[in-house]
């Protein structure tokens, strides 16, 4: 059962009106059973729509992308994320959960174990950009982040799922 977070705009940072969805544990079976967790959630992700994914952990200050929506699967340890920029929600992430980012919310980490390591990728094979919230054209940057589509799919159930439930724009 996915959970949502949401945030309002917290300059420099946009977020988004979409709210943030968590699925805890989605990925625990597929993991328990996999002999390499993070290229076998690279291929899960890419199944169900969300591709140029990466292995590796989340920044340790504050950034978000106004360009594309993001997926993180935790593929091991533990981390606390700050999600929405300073002084707002935080989320312990674990083995198994993951993360769906809209564009434009910010996000950091701010402590995790040794073993930490995430899978992130993003629909329609998009290319994030890197924003740090010291954009000097913000409403441009916020406007893009907004006008960014829906996916077609969700990254965990792919063609049903919290995006459709709770992203659907109809």
């Amino acid at each position: 059962m996915a959970e949502v977070f949401w945030f309002k705009e917290n300059p420099p940072f946009p977020n988004h009106p979409l709210p943030v969805i968590y699925y805890p544990q989605a990925l625990k079976k597929m993991l328990e059973n996999s002999s390499n967790g993070g290229e076998d959630v690279k291929a899960f992700f890419k199944e169900n729509g969300y591709s140029n994914g990466w292995i590796n952990g989340i920044h340790d200050y504050h950034h978000y992308h106004s360009n594309t929506h993001e997926v993180l699967g935790c593929v091991s340890g533990t981390a606390v994320v700050q999600l929405g920029g300073p002084h707002s929600d935080e989320v312990t992430v674990t083995k198994g959960d993951v993360i769906l980012l809209p564009a434009g919310v910010a996000h950091k980490r701010l402590g995790a174990s040794k073993d930490f390591s995430v899978v992130g990728a993003y629909p329609n094979d998009l290319s994030p950009d890197m924003q740090l919230g010291d954009a000097v054209d913000y409403e441009r940057v916020q406007k893009r982040s907004y006008d960014v589509p829906v996916p077609d799919t969700d990254p965990v159930s792919k063609k049903s799922g919290a995006v459709k439930e709770y992203w659907a724009m109809e």
